[in-house]
C-alpha cells in the first residue's frame, strides 16, 4: 500500500511519513539509550525506511540530542528521509534549527521544500515550547457525497494534528494570556475507485482559519491525499483506509496551516 500526495515524488514521501507515523509508540524525553538508537539508525540503517521511521520517532522524543542528528538529516540521499527529518524538526520544536532548515530551502525535492516551509512556519510562531495559541476546534462538516457519519473523524484528526504543531493548544475556551483562533474544516471528497487490479481511496478537506471573537475569516488550508489497495485488502480494510486516507489528508492541510494561524493573530 502506498500514500500519494501531489507530484509524484512528493506523494511518495508524504506516503511514507503518514504510514510510519501511525505506527511510532511513544519514547519518554528522558531515554537517552533509546534516543542513542535511534539516532545510530538515522545515520546509519541501510533501509530508507528505517531511515524515516527513526526521524520521525526521534522527533517525537523532544529530546535535546535528536536535533543536529535530524539536521544532518537534511542532507540524506533520500528525498523521503529529508522530508522526515524536516518534519521530526516541527515536532521537536527547537528554534535552533531554523538555521539549517533555511539553508535547505532550496532542495531538489518539491516535497522536502514544502515541509521545510511548514517546519519554518511552525518554529516561528513561538518564541519557547510553552503554548502561545489557542486553537477551536469549530463545526466540522461532510459534503454531500461524503455522508454525514464521517463529521467525527475528521474533527477528531483534526484535533489531533492541530494539536501536535508547535506552541499549539486545542481547546475550546481561551487560556489567560494567550492568543486564540477557531478553525472550521470541511471534508471536501472521499472517493473510492477501481483503477486495474487495485482499489483507490482519494480524500480532500479544507480548514478556514477565523479570527477571535469576530469570527472574521483570516485564510484557508486545505490537502489532499489518497491509498491504493488490493482488491483483497479493500474488502478486509475498507474502513480503515478511508480513516487512513482523511488523516493523511488532514496532515497535508494542517502542516501548511501556520501562516494562516499566525495571521489569524494580527
Amino acid at each position: 500500500m502506498r500514500f500519494w500526495s501531489g507530484l509524484k515524488l512528493q506523494r511518495f514521501a508524504l506516503a511514507t511519513l503518514c504510514a510510519l507515523a501511525l505506527s511510532i509508540t511513544h519514547v519518554s524525553a528522558s531515554g537517552a539509550p533509546v534516543v542513542a538508537q535511534l539516532i545510530e539508525r538515522l545515520e546509519k540503517g541501510e533501509d530508507f525506511r528505517v531511515r524515516v521511521q527513526a526521524a520521525l520517532e526521534l522527533g517525537k522524543t523532544k529530546h535535546a540530542d535528536a536535533r543536529e542528528p535530524l539536521e544532518k538529516g537534511l542532507d540524506d540521499e533520500n528525498a523521503a528521509v529529508r522530508t522526515a527529518c524536516a518534519a521530526a524538526l516541527k515536532v521537536l520544536g527547537d528554534k535552533k534549527s531554523i538555521p539549517a532548515l533555511e539553508a535547505h530551502k532550496k532542495d531538489s525535492s518539491s516535497a522536502v521544500r514544502s515541509q521545510i516551509d511548514a517546519t519554518l512556519a511552525s518554529l516561528r510562531l513561538v518564541t519557547s515550547s510553552s503554548v502561545k495559541l489557542i486553537v477551536k476546534i469549530g463545526s466540522m462538516r461532510t459534503g454531500k457525497a461524503v455522508g454525514a457519519k464521517l463529521a467525527g473523524d475528521l474533527e477528531s484528526a483534526s484535533r489531533e494534528k492541530f494539536n501536535e504543531l508547535p506552541g499549539v493548544k486545542v481547546g475550546d475556551a481561551s487560556e489567560q494570556g494567550k492568543k486564540m483562533v477557531m478553525v472550521t474544516g470541511l471534508l471536501r471528497k472521499l472517493n473510492e475507485s477501481q483503477e486495474g487490479s487495485e482499489v483507490v481511496y482519494s480524500a480532500s478537506v479544507e480548514y478556514v482559519v477565523h479570527r477571535m471573537p469576530e469570527q472574521a475569516i483570516a485564510g484557508t488550508v486545505s490537502g489532499s491525499a489518497s491509498t491504493r489497495a488490493s482488491n483483497a485488502e479493500a474488502k478486509r480494510r475498507a474502513p480503515e483506509l478511508r480513516r487512513l486516507v482523511l488523516a493523511a489528508a488532514v496532515a497535508s492541510a494542517v502542516k501548511r496551516a501556520p501562516e494562516a494561524l499566525a495571521a489569524a493573530t494580527k
